[in-house]
């Protein structure tokens, strides 16, 4: 097992020669070629053409320390290759990516950078502003202040619905807005992604808890929970 920090002189590009290298067992890339693009959500993507591999790192990992750098050279590596990742380097990789500097960094970038679709709360047959206001009343006393609203440009049935923490929007799943969708079902995911505003991401080490202890007892309080979750397995 390699020590991290074994090669603290290495530049990106002869980072990823070497774990190209001991993943490929022994075989040789020709060339690595690193470019650094203002990336939002993806921190690095590697592509083989012939014997040159082009890596594209985000700057905020461009930056990073060369094991940080390393970590992500045997992430992307050993998924080209179909390799199970080994696990003290997607340890390592977490760890940094869940330090409060970083994550604040990147938060500041995807503020800058990112683009939020935000279609509005009023759909077609359910408007998320009103049910909003009754949830918060019923649920949070009212206290809650009111993030963006909207409905996705695609119905998924995969995501119902998300909070985005850094543009301060819920957004539901647009196969919720129909009309034989009862307003129960849209009510139950709305309050869902509400408690994740009450309740954050909590990050730990390597550890990013999305649903705590207490996020599940209060979503157990959501009057016709049963009913609506059988709502949406018909979906």
């Amino acid at each position: 097992m390699q020590v991290l920090g074994d090669y603290p002189t290495e530049s990106t590009e002869q980072i990823f020669a070497r774990v190209y290298s001991d993943v490929a067992r022994g075989k040789s890339v020709g060339t690595v070629i690193c470019i650094v693009r203002p990336y939002v959500n993806t921190m690095g993507k590697i592509h083989l053409k012939g014997d040159e591999l082009e890596v594209r790192l985000s700057e905020l990992l461009a930056a990073a320390p060369g094991t940080v750098r390393e970590a992500l050279a045997w992430i992307l590596i050993s998924k080209l290759f179909r390799r199970q990742v080994p696990q003290h380097w997607l340890l390592h990789y977490r760890r940094y990516m869940n330090r409060r500097d970083v994550r604040r960094t990147h938060q500041v970038v995807r503020q800058l950078r990112g683009r939020k679709y935000v279609s509005g709360p009023r759909g077609d047959h359910h408007d998320l502003d009103p049910l909003f206001d009754a949830i918060n009343l019923k649920y949070f006393g009212g206290w809650m202040q009111k993030p963006q609203l909207g409905w996705s440009r695609k119905p998924s049935r995969w995501l119902l619905g998300h909070f985005d923490s850094v543009h301060n929007a819920i957004i539901l799943s647009r196969i919720l807005d129909q009309e034989q969708v009862p307003s129960l079902a849209v009510e139950y995911v709305l309050y869902h992604e509400m408690l994740h505003l009450k309740y954050p991401v909590e990050h730990k080490g390597s550890r990013r808890c999305v649903h705590s202890r207490e996020f599940h007892l209060d979503e157990k309080q959501f009057d016709g929970l049963k009913e609506a979750k059988a709502i949406l397995k018909q979906l």
